[in-house]
């Protein structure tokens, strides 16, 4: 059964979750119609101001509906309180930490910073780490003697028609192949 809190005059849960308390229209965080969150309210008292422009209060211990002053905490921004609610830790950058530089795991030893712009660690430098192209390998295997046909690539590699021509433009960006003449092509 599920049943929602006793609510006292004045005091009511809205569909957020939240808590609102009757707080008179004129007050500084009430709606237009005279009520404002109480966690907001109990941050304002607890840090014995007014919320600043991005301070949000933050329920530690995950329930909206707890607003004892120890479990709420201003954080400064919304990105500090996106990283209060990270589900799983991924070793993603938190706000105002510091970009270290890193040394590539590839072996050249090339630095860069740690975190790329949206905040997840990396360890190669982009494109030293590439993956393994095996369709690659099967053009560039079909093609062993002198020019051939695009068909005869088709047939000896296993692949569909679409895929040689896409990796045969791929390879010929990359300078390992080059078209010999009309159909026909080759190794670089």
């Amino acid at each position: 059964m599920d049943e929602t809190p006793p609510t006292r005059p004045g005091r009511s849960i809205a569909s957020n979750g939240y808590v609102l308390i009757r707080v008179g229209k004129d007050h500084h965080l009430a709606d237009v119609r005279g009520y404002a969150y109480e966690h907001r309210l109990v941050a304002e008292q607890k840090i014995g101001r007014r919320l600043l422009p991005g301070e949000i209060p933050h329920h530690i211990n995950g329930d909206k509906q707890d607003n004892r002053r120890d479990n709420i905490e201003v954080v400064p921004s919304v990105a500090h309180h996106r990283a209060h609610h990270r589900k799983n830790e991924r070793g993603l950058r938190m706000p105002d930490e510091p970009n270290p530089m890193v040394d590539c795991a590839c072996g050249c030893g090339a630095p860069f910073p740690k975190y790329d712009a949206s905040g997840r660690p990396r360890r190669y430098i982009s494109g030293h780490n590439p993956p393994e192209a095996p369709t690659e390998a099967k053009v560039l295997a079909a093609l062993v003697d002198g020019p051939i046909p695009r068909a005869l690539v088709v047939a000896r590699s296993g692949l569909s028609g679409s895929v040689v021509g896409t990796t045969l433009w791929k390879l010929q960006r990359k300078n390992l192949v080059v078209r010999a003449s009309r159909g026909m092509w080759q190794k670089a």
